[in-house]
């Protein structure tokens, strides 16, 4: 049996809660190391207007599908109405301030995975039918401003890869200075679209 003097009471009881502070401390500090390095979804609410656009979620997020929101809502305000990004989703892949387009599919991709897959969007059973270089200028031209992935997809040597960089240039402009294309010619300034390129679609768009 062991006894203790009052001053050895009082010291064993300041060693006690010590080690206990300690102990939080640690797990605190932890805790805060592991929180999530995501970008921050600011709660504001989406752009008001009458006119309604129209665009598709998809990949690494809560509820995919398709969402009509109000014309000039932000890619990252759309992605929080479709429940959210999931733990996988690669946010630093989209540009989450430009604005959503009519006909636009958000892809989120997971941390790792190729940020355009080609699969993207395209049906199984139906796949989109592309234009060859050689073929005649049938209909009505595409309008850079107002196409959406889908439709930029069916210009030639154009895939949903260089579409969606269209899309987010138009975005990028729209955001530095209030409007999207204003010459044809600054479809060359997007990544990935040359002179060849160019000259093969510029005779199929129009603003």
């Amino acid at each position: 049996m062991f006894f203790f003097s009052r001053r050895e009471q009082v010291a064993l009881v300041l060693l006690l809660a010590a080690l206990v502070g300690a102990a939080a401390a640690m797990w605190w500090a932890g805790s805060r190391a592991v929180a999530p390095t995501e970008p921050f979804f600011a709660d504001v609410p989406a752009a008001s207007s009458g006119e309604k656009v129209t665009v598709q979620v998809c990949g690494e997020v809560g509820k995919p599908g398709l969402y009509a929101v109000a014309a000039g809502t932000r890619v990252h305000e759309v992605i929080r109405l479709a429940g959210g990004p999931t733990t996988k989703a690669d946010l630093n892949a989209l540009n989450l301030a430009a604005e959503a387009v009519d006909g636009q599919q958000i892809y989120i991709p997971a941390r790792g995975k190729p940020i355009a897959p080609e699969t993207a969007g395209a049906s199984p059973a139906k796949p989109p039918q592309k234009l060859p270089a050689s073929a005649p200028n049938i209909g009505a031209k595409i309008n850079l401003n107002r196409a959406g992935v889908e439709q930029l997809d069916q210009l030639p040597g154009i895939g949903p890869a260089y579409a969606r960089r269209i899309v987010e240039y138009r975005g990028r402009l729209k955001a530095e200075t209030g409007q999207g294309f204003t010459r044809v010619e600054q479809l060359m300034e997007v990544p990935g679209i040359g002179p060849k390129r160019f000259a093969d679609i510029k005779d199929r768009v129009t603003l």
